[in-house]
């Protein structure tokens, strides 16, 4: 073959198997990968499917699913979520905070153990006054002490008819001021864990200025405030008390002068309406069968439309 011709021949074979090269190299990478490759890959990237957990692990095992790398609208979503809590907290709060009060108080508290222990363990933030001679009281005003409760000295005073006299020696306004003090101070004594002292009976002591001052004295020498059952419209109970600087309140509703349980109800209404009158109002109870019935089966949705409160929160 001459040389001219021999030259452009042998070009044209190497570029001709230089192009079937290149083609067969690209149709490789195009080739699927074998099934173990594919398999392979998929361990790489793909995070391993958790074994089931209980549902006591749920809550546990859910974070653990988000990607690691929390994409930037996580931390200001957190932050959004911690600000919107307190303000709904301190709406709850608010609500709470304006609903009217009412205080229930429980006297004569003492006598009966099983009623007694009956009443302590309602659901409900009852204040409870001791008489200081009952033969119970010890062990029933420790029980309402563990449980937060509020607890008062429940005073005997004299009443105007002899026919209701305490049968425990009580306040008498015949006594002096030095025998009044040590009645006083034996009463008080009985109940440790109170916070303040109301009257049982007294339509006829409390009337006495002069003997209601030594007995207002005794208590703020002790740092207790005073609940004027309220037994005579004549009472120098709430006028002593300021003017001595004592902590005082006055009770508006007696509950169970009827001891019907559907009677007892229609009063405790009668209190939640004073209460949203007035922003507050004191009911006063006993421990008897138709006023624990009362409360456990009266008006319970009024009974959330207040705030029931120990008696404490009423005083000023």
């Amino acid at each position: 073959m001459p040389r001219s011709t021999a030259c452009p021949f042998a070009a044209a074979t190497a570029l001709l198997v230089l192009l079937t090269t290149l083609f067969m190299f690209d149709c490789r990478s195009l080739t699927p990968p074998t099934k173990e490759k594919a398999a392979g890959l998929e361990t790489t990237q793909t995070t391993p499917t958790p074994l089931p957990a209980s549902p006591s692990e749920s809550l546990t095992i859910a974070p653990l699913t988000v990607s690691a790398k929390p994409s930037p609208s996580t931390p200001e979503t957190t932050m959004q979520t911690q600000e919107l809590l307190p303000k709904n907290d301190e709406r709850q709060a608010t609500c709470k905070k304006n609903r009217p009060r009412v205080a229930i108080i429980i006297d004569d508290m003492g006598n009966h153990q099983q009623l007694g222990r009956q009443f302590l363990q309602l659901d409900l933030n009852l204040t409870f006054s001791f008489l200081p001679e009952a033969p119970y009281t010890t062990a029933l005003q420790e029980t309402a002490f563990q449980l937060g409760r509020d607890i008062l000295v429940h005073l005997p005073m004299e009443p105007k008819n002899a026919a209701w006299n305490p049968e425990m020696e009580g306040l008498s306004v015949q006594d002096k001021p030095s025998r009044i003090r040590q009645k006083m101070a034996r009463m008080l004594d009985a109940v440790p864990h109170a916070i303040g002292a109301s009257n049982h009976m007294g339509s006829c002591f409390t009337e006495d200025a002069g003997t209601m001052r030594v007995v207002i004295e005794s208590l703020r020498d002790r740092s207790l405030f005073f609940i004027d059952s309220y037994t005579t419209a004549a009472s120098r109970g709430v006028a002593t008390a300021r003017q001595l600087g004592v902590p005082v309140a006055q009770r508006h509703v007696f509950l169970d002068n009827d001891r019907e349980p559907q009677k007892i109800c229609r009063q405790i209404d009668q209190l939640i309406t004073l209460a949203k009158r007035q922003g507050s109002a004191i009911g006063i109870g006993h421990p008897n069968r138709a006023m624990f019935t009362a409360l456990t089966q009266g008006n319970k949705e009024g009974l959330r439309e207040v705030e029931i409160v120990g008696v404490h929160q009423m005083v000023q």
